[in-house]
């Protein structure tokens, strides 16, 4: 229920910070790279879209049909019927406070197992839905005592464009290849530079950041470590932080704390390769196939090695996240539910694959290359990652579709042939 005359005593108080902020501007630019006018019209337009309560109705609604399929997230219905602009009715949730590892253990929920649904729900939000909770404080995430992960308080939530989420799995895939240049480049798509920077003076301390924060391993890399060194970046170097990406850092740094205060040792990225091998192999979408292809191809070499360990991964997050990870493996519930274990299903990926074959001589040839380097043909290499999905795909299924889908392939080939006789014509 909302406080009752409040809203002009907001509408003061941001016009005294914006007052403020106008006055600090030039100092903010020119020692931290940062708007301050901008940092306060952010700041206002959420605390003006949190004091319309239908907005966050809405909010609420549009996270229960991103989840709807998910085991492992519960998200609160909303009673419309009770709400308005100033008063919100919402379905009540019996949670655990996220931060109290003791509890949740009593409950019978296996921690490690609860750090994996609330990351991997993350992840969906940011790098899937591109609609993501603003504000996942620990007053606002809860664990179920079924094991789901809850959240509360949609006031405050941000939308990213799917092109700034691929940009996101861009940025990932050139850590990954370890192509600093490209992640440079990165920065500048997504605003942390503005268009036109000569990048080639970042590119070293971006590599010293990556290579520090990850050169014990990827399994140790945190957000907490890299977005320290990166602060210091933005004094000597024209970096500022995009007004939309503030709120992501900040949710993804409150995120990161929950997990270190449920498991000091938790590695941020030991939990989430596994998704996002999972994304790669995946997902319907044809962006993201590209995506693959440049993470399995370094120098011009093909990564037989990559390509078996995101194999792995993402059997192992298929695995865990058919049923809901928190709940113990002795509970009946999962002895159960495992009998329904889902596969990993390669069959958009091969098809694509076969596409991709067929009509891009530029693919064709580096895969051609890649079953011969060094001289030899990698049938060994083959057979090793043909054993890691032979018991995960339906071999005359997918036959069956990748023949459906030949007339169509035939056609583009044709296409594609005869654009380049043109062309060389």
């Amino acid at each position: 229920v909302q406080r009752p005359g409040i809203e002009p005593i907001i509408f003061r108080d941001l016009f005294l910070f914006r007052t403020l902020a106008s006055f600090l501007n030039g100092i903010s630019l020119q020692k931290l790279g940062c708007n301050a006018e901008l940092i306060v019209d952010e700041f206002g337009e959420k605390l003006l879209e949190e004091l319309d309560y239908t907005l966050e109705a809405r909010n609420i609604e549009d996270f229960i049909v991103n989840f709807k399929n998910d085991p492992t997230v519960k998200i609160p219905l909303v009673y419309n019927k009770f709400s308005g602009s100033r008063v919100l009715v919402m379905e009540w949730i019996d949670g655990i406070r996220c931060t109290d590892p003791q509890a949740i253990k009593e409950a019978g929920i296996d921690v490690e197992g609860f750090l994996t649904v609330g990351v991997s729900a993350a992840l969906r939000q940011l790098l899937e839905f591109g609609l993501f909770h603003g504000d996942p404080h620990p007053g606002n995430v809860f664990a179920m005592r079924d094991g789901r992960i809850a959240y509360v308080d949609f006031g405050n939530v941000a939308v990213l464009s799917q092109q700034n989420k691929e940009i996101l799995i861009d940025a990932v895939v050139h850590a990954v290849n370890e192509d600093y240049a490209e992640m440079a480049n990165d920065f500048t798509r997504l605003g942390f530079l503005a268009s036109g920077t000569d990048v080639s003076p970042i590119i070293p301390a971006l590599e010293a950041i990556w290579q520090n924060s990850a050169g014990k391993g990827l399994a140790d890399f945190n957000f907490r470590s890299v977005t320290g060194k990166f602060n210091q970046l933005v004094y000597n170097y024209p970096i500022r932080i995009p007004e939309r990406f503030s709120l992501v850092i900040r949710s993804l740094l409150t995120q990161e704390g929950i997990c270190f205060t449920l498991k000091p040792e938790f590695k941020f990225l030991e939990v989430a390769y596994p998704y996002i091998a999972n994304r790669l192999l995946t997902d319907p979408n044809p962006a993201l196939r590209e995506r693959l292809i440049q993470v399995l191809f370094k120098d011009g070499l093909f990564q037989w090695k990559r390509l078996e360990n995101l194999i792995v991964l993402a059997k192992e997050n298929v695995s865990k996240m058919s049923t809901n990870p928190a709940l113990k493996s002795n509970s009946l519930q999962t002895v159960s539910s495992q009998k329904l274990e889902k596969k990993l299903d390669l069959t958009d990926t091969i098809k694509d694959g076969a596409r991709l074959f067929l009509i891009d001589s530029g693919i064709r040839r580096q895969l051609v290359m890649a079953f011969t380097e060094d001289s030899r043909l990698h049938v060994d290499e083959l057979v090793d990652v043909y054993k890691l999905v032979e018991d995960q795909i339906d071999i005359p299924s997918v036959a069956l579709e990748v023949l459906q889908d030949l007339p169509s392939v035939a056609r583009d080939f044709m296409l594609s042939w005869s654009d380049s006789v043109l062309s060389d014509r």
